[in-house]
């Protein structure tokens, strides 16, 4: 009986070490998203990255967009996710899903206070066209370098404009007001101030595509900034 008690023990315990690797292989992999396409600008150039979902490409760079003595941060979070589109036009939502980079972008001053706030989705297919404009290597090398762009067609970043070359568009400062949750002003208050400065120092960048053009301005009276242009 001994002889017979150790036997289905050695069985059992063999079994249970068998079924393991199984277990294990029926686990789920984390999903990825994959890009390949071809260049905007180049017949001989293609690109291609791949990400793992929930990823998070991040990148901080110092900017004098307040004025203060000390650089500001801008800070920026592009999340890959995989999700349906959704159309705010028509209301619908799209039954196919596709890869995404879900961005936050922040502007803290030194004391770690939130200056400028935004958020929006850059399909994968969209981003060629972003990277070439810019004249980045990789989606990673595009929000690592982002506040700072200086190469491409296009320049993002902080610059001083005169009052009278910023244009100041009321729905876009409304929408902006209202996104980040500012209270105790509206887009008139707003518009009245930017134009009555000399200089007004602006943040510019690209969202969500080559074509999302946003102009953010700082307001002194707020000690924050707000979008005064969406769009060319």
């Amino acid at each position: 009986m001994a002889k017979q008690r150790t036997r289905l023990g050695s069985l059992l315990v063999t079994v249970a070490l068998t079924a393991l690797p199984a277990l294990a292989t029926g686990t789920s992999p984390t999903p990825k998203c994959e890009y390949r396409g071809p260049s905007e600008t180049r017949e001989d150039r293609g690109w291609h990255w791949s990400y793992t979902v929930e990823v998070k490409l991040t990148g901080s760079n110092r900017v004098s967009f307040s004025g203060a003595a000390r650089p500001d941060e801008v800070r920026v979070v592009a999340e890959i996710q995989r999700d349906t589109a959704f159309n705010p036009v028509t209301k619908q939502e799209s039954e196919e899903s596709f890869c995404w980079f879900r961005t936050r972008l922040e502007i803290r001053s030194p004391d770690g206070a939130v200056l400028y706030a935004d958020e929006w989705s850059t399909r994968f297919g969209d981003m060629p066209a972003l990277l070439e404009s810019h004249a980045v290597t990789s989606p990673a090398d595009y929000f690592a370098r982002f506040g700072r762009h200086t190469g491409g067609d296009f320049t993002s970043g902080v610059e001083v404009r005169s009052a009278a070359d910023v244009e100041l568009r009321h729905d876009a400062i409304a929408w902006s007001l209202g996104a980040q949750g500012i209270k105790g002003s509206d887009p008139a208050r707003v518009t009245s101030e930017l134009s009555r400065l000399k200089r007004v120092r602006v943040f510019t960048y690209r969202a969500a595509w080559r074509e999302d053009l946003r102009i953010a301005a700082y307001v002194p009276s707020l000690r924050r900034a707000v979008t005064v242009q969406v769009g060319y």
